[in-house]
């Protein structure tokens, strides 16, 4: 079995994402966080399914320092953290353009049928693709 992977996702910042202060302001990361999932999903080859959907159930953030504007993107690193029947945790660890931590973040994403929303068992498809990136803690 070959070595976890994680993902790491370049994000640029806008003007508009700061604060009076001049700081990412604390909702943009959400964005941010949205961003690098996209682009996890996007990397993994999983865009559309027809079969099932997923969504944010839960999603927490521990702000280290803030963000400043930059124009070197932030890097997001991704992985997963836990796999369950209906459910998966994506982890993040937020850098800034120095390299030092901004954050750390996680989401519960559920997969849930297209029509009904309810939630469904993840296939083996979907699990075969989030598999390789799973690093339990």
């Amino acid at each position: 079995m070959s070595a976890p992977e994680v993902l790491r996702v370049p994000v640029y910042r806008r003007f508009s994402d700061l604060d009076p202060l001049g700081h990412v302001n604390n909702v943009v990361f959400h964005d941010y966080l949205q961003e690098a999932r996209m682009g996890m999903i996007r990397d993994i080859g999983l865009v559309r399914a027809s079969t099932f959907s997923q969504v944010v159930v839960k999603q927490e953030i521990t702000h280290r320092k803030p963000l400043l504007l930059a124009p070197e993107p932030i890097v997001i690193e991704t992985w997963i953290s836990h796999l369950g029947n209906s459910s998966y945790t994506i982890r993040y660890r937020v850098f800034d353009e120095s390299g030092d931590i901004a954050a750390e973040a996680s989401s519960v994403m559920a997969v849930v049928d297209p029509e009904s929303g309810r939630p469904i068992r993840m296939n083996a498809e979907l699990r075969a693709l989030l598999e390789p990136l799973r690093m339990p803690e």
